[in-house]
């Protein structure tokens, strides 16, 4: 009973865990062979077999006289499980944006570890093309992920694809000095605080509607998702800005 509730988590109906227990079983056989040990009529266990075999659970092996089935391995099922939770988790600021829709109420996001902060820096970018972004940058730790570090030039590419500009006010600190040197190339205007003045580890980013917070050095951080938050902040950082 357990491994046929593991498998319909793992996005399979009754009659298709049927099918694909009964072949991790049985080994290479035919749809006749899987109808007798899962006990579902020929007809069905053909429209199952099909199914499974384009969500990648089962593969077809072709013989002159008779198709064998066989079930892919468990562990191989869930790697592909894992893929597709990781693509779905890339088009989540997408689909939160889409259900944001008019609403006013103040919308708070948390997210953690790597993946976490690149859907923090994906979050409703693509809106923004053309516009800008302000804010208060953080100097950055020394033990930023290799993965991140190299994420982070693909999303300044992005931002200067898209013709996103960046103001922003940064601390003095030598661990900035390659941002500071592609700041024109990527169209952004930075101001300098000495670090004494200003130390901080967590950046805060402005959009229209957006309030995004990271704290690198804990990978983690937070989307405040509302116009009115994020026009307060906007204010906020001008005052700043000026003086």
């Amino acid at each position: 009973m357990e491994i046929h509730d593991a498998l319909q988590n793992l996005g399979l109906n009754d009659k298709e865990a049927r099918v694909y227990a009964s072949l991790l079983q049985l080994g290479e056989t035919s749809a006749y062979g899987v109808a007798t040990k899962s006990g579902l009529k020929k007809p069905t266990t053909y429209v199952v077999l099909e199914e499974l075999m384009k969500k990648g659970f089962v593969r077809k092996i072709p013989r002159k006289r008779k198709a064998l089935y066989e079930a892919k391995p468990p562990e191989e099922v869930f790697v592909l499980a894992k893929e597709k939770l990781e693509i779905a988790e890339k088009a989540l600021p997408e689909l939160l944006a889409l259900k944001r829709g008019e609403q006013r109420k103040i919308r708070a996001l948390y997210f953690e570890g790597v993946q976490g902060i690149k859907q923090i820096l994906q979050y409703g970018l693509k809106e923004i093309k053309g516009k800008e972004i302000v804010g208060f940058a953080s100097y950055s730790p020394d033990m930023i992920p290799k993965e991140l570090l190299e994420y982070f030039d693909e999303y300044n590419s992005r931002l200067k694809n898209w013709k996103i500009s960046i103001r922003a006010i940064a601390p003095d600190h030598p661990s900035l000095a390659k941002f500071r040197e592609q700041d024109k190339e990527f169209g952004r205007e930075i101001k300098i605080i000495p670090f004494e003045k200003y130390s901080s580890e967590t950046s805060i980013e402005v959009t229209d509607s957006v309030v995004r917070i990271i704290d690198m050095s804990n990978l983690q951080g937070m989307v405040i998702d509302n116009p009115v938050v994020a026009k307060t902040m906007r204010e906020i950082f001008e005052m700043i800005w000026k003086k």
